[in-house]
């Protein structure tokens, strides 16, 4: 493969590359209805979830204002129609201020997102706090999205990899008087 052929090869990588980034962020756009739920701070059920079409994925987010100085793991499940446990998910929550050479300063984490992929059926969430006493409501948004983006993503960056080796190798000069041996002499 000669340098022409290899700049091509590297700018065909690198398009595709790029599709399939627009494509995983096309993916990752939420389609239908949101469902906004504000629970208690004991935390409580959302749903039904009417899930049409197996590997449906779906975005949870969860959120829940924290005092300083306090902390709470929220933990949600993924129930079936008869609300029975399937699989679980969570994070804990917190928030610390203070005050140092540079002044004031605060730090939290008082959300987090999971994708899940659900297959046909109805579904609930239950959400439970480790430390109920934190008064403010647990806030669930749950969005359908386009898809499954991972495999565009996964695509995405070994594409953009082997354009840039490929590029790397077209512009890199070539020995003289090494490799381009004139073989009629065999």
């Amino acid at each position: 493969m000669d340098k022409k052929d290899l700049a091509q090869a590297a700018r065909a990588m690198m398009v595709f590359a790029g599709l399939s980034f627009v494509t995983a962020l096309g993916f990752n756009l939420s389609t239908g209805d949101q469902l906004s739920k504000a629970l208690p701070p004991k935390g409580g059920i959302v749903g039904p979830i009417l899930v049409e079409a197996d590997r449906t994925v779906y975005q949870i987010s969860v959120s829940q204002a924290i005092p300083d100085r306090a902390s709470n793991h929220v933990e949600g499940a993924v129930l079936d129609a008869d609300k029975k446990h399937l699989f679980s998910f969570g994070e804990e929550f917190w928030q610390e201020s203070g005050y140092d050479e540079e002044g004031a300063w605060t730090e939290r984490k008082t959300d987090y997102d999971i994708k899940v992929t659900l297959q046909k059926g109805t579904y609930y969430l239950g959400f439970e706090p480790e430390n109920p006493r934190i008064v403010s409501r647990i806030n669930i948004i749950v969005s359908k999205k386009g898809g499954s983006a991972i495999p565009f993503v996964t695509a995405g960056v070994i594409a953009l990899v082997i354009g840039l080796i490929l590029n790397a190798k077209a512009k890199t000069p070539t020995a003289r008087g090494f490799g381009n041996f004139d073989r009629s002499y065999r």
